[in-house]
């Protein structure tokens, strides 16, 4: 309903006043409260000044976070908390199709002949 949208809108902007916790948990909590959903992704920068660390940090905990099976997804607009499992497979077929990538590249160095 407009006033469930209207009152998140509102705690997020409450949210984003107030100091934030600089962790790996604070950012979990804080895509699966605003950010759930591939529609509703967040990219790495918004996320940088939302927490006040920098990008490296925000790659690093979203690393942990997964790690320990937390399901992070991610897409080209952003990282976000999944609403379905087809969400979750999407960026693990992403993280796949990158392996492959790296593993071809990785061969092809070893074949490399230094002149």
């Amino acid at each position: 309903s407009i006033r469930k949208i209207n009152s998140s809108v509102a705690d997020e902007k409450n949210e984003r006043r107030t100091p934030v916790k600089r962790d790996k948990k604070a950012l979990y909590r804080y895509l699966k409260k605003y950010h759930t959903g591939r529609d509703n992704a967040i990219i790495c920068k918004q996320l940088k000044m939302r927490f006040q660390v920098s990008e490296e940090v925000i790659r690093y905990y979203v690393s942990c976070l997964r790690k320990e099976g937390i399901p992070i997804c991610s897409c080209m607009d952003g990282y976000y908390y999944p609403k379905t499992h087809s969400e979750i497979f999407e960026t693990v077929s992403r993280f796949n199709k990158y392996l492959l990538t790296l593993s071809a590249t990785n061969a092809n160095l070893l074949r490399a002949k230094i002149k």
